[in-house]
């Protein structure tokens, strides 16, 4: 895994004329991308994610932040590079459940009744029509998937250095490594004489999201989640920075199986470091499926 120069004791900031970079191999390289699967913010970013860069993802409650940082993670291990998605008291088997109602959702028509609560449950394969349907799309995920997406259940507060170490890991074996952490404020980050910072939550916060950032340095892709109100503290740390927000224009009365399946209308607003225009990524979120699509502005 490549890692920063080491500093020594005492060693004071380095000159612009004492850093040798090679243009041609390093500014002149063109950095491969990952996608996100979704055209438009690919677009604003440049073409996809790029190793070295943190993109926070932050929203309100309920706005589908753990759904829209899954899907990135499901894109990215589509694309065979190592995935590491992490979550503070994450349930491994909804991550399952919410991947399975995917497929489902995609393959399968009529299957309004049928949410990822329901697959999660066991309650879906109660039914003997469904049975067979979702013991096929957990299979397919775990085809395309399920050697290059790893789940890790993180303890609340937990140091983020132990994600670098599973990084480190992953990168013996990939060419590729990008990180998930859904929900940056259920971890803590230690400080360089080795405490925790917790003296404020914004002290907090702002460790968390540089240490995010610097694991980006390394070479990873870092993706995180935020509620909104965290994202004042963990933004200025990050590369790309994307709040997800109800559009401001009302949506039209959503049919019967649309409530069913929880869609509404969703904008991602990309507020730091965007490309293009603008700035606004129209989505369109089925909160049952656990999938996020693009809509027509």
């Amino acid at each position: 895994m490549p890692s920063k120069r080491p500093k020594k004791p005492n060693e004071g900031p380095r000159s612009l004329v004492s850093v040798h970079v090679d243009v041609t191999t390093r500014l002149g390289a063109v950095a491969p991308t990952t996608t996100t699967g979704i055209g438009a913010l690919d677009a604003l970013l440049g073409g996809g994610l790029r190793s070295g860069t943190h993109l926070v993802v932050s929203g309100g409650p309920g706005a589908g932040k753990t759904a829209f940082g899954l899907m990135l993670a499901y894109m990215a291990a589509r694309t065979r590079a190592a995935v590491l998605f992490t979550s503070v008291g994450l349930d491994e088997t909804e991550m399952v459940a919410r991947l399975t109602a995917r497929a489902l959702h995609r393959e399968y028509q009529n299957v309004a009744a049928t949410t990822y609560g329901t697959i999660w449950s066991g309650v879906a394969m109660q039914e003997p029509g469904m049975r067979q349907a979702i013991a096929t799309c957990s299979a397919t995920v775990t085809k395309k998937v399920g050697e290059h997406l790893h789940l890790h259940t993180a303890d609340p507060m937990q140091d983020v250095a132990t994600l670098a170490d599973h990084a480190a890991f992953l990168w013996t074996r990939n060419e590729r490594v990008v990180v998930v952490v859904d929900g940056a404020e259920g971890y803590s980050a230690a400080t360089a004489a080795g405490t925790t910072a917790a003296s404020s939550l914004d002290a907090r916060l702002l460790s968390v999201a540089y240490e995010l950032s610097r694991l980006a340095g390394q070479g990873c892709t870092v993706i995180s989640t935020c509620s909104s109100d965290a994202a004042p503290f963990i933004v200025p740390a990050a590369t790309v920075a994307a709040e997800l927000r109800a559009p401001r224009e009302p949506s039209a009365r959503a049919t019967k199986k649309k409530q069913q399946l929880g869609v509404r209308a969703m904008d991602l607003v990309v507020v730091k470091n965007r490309l293009g225009p603008t700035p606004i990524v129209p989505l369109l979120y089925v909160a049952a499926a656990s999938v996020f699509e693009e809509r027509q502005p």
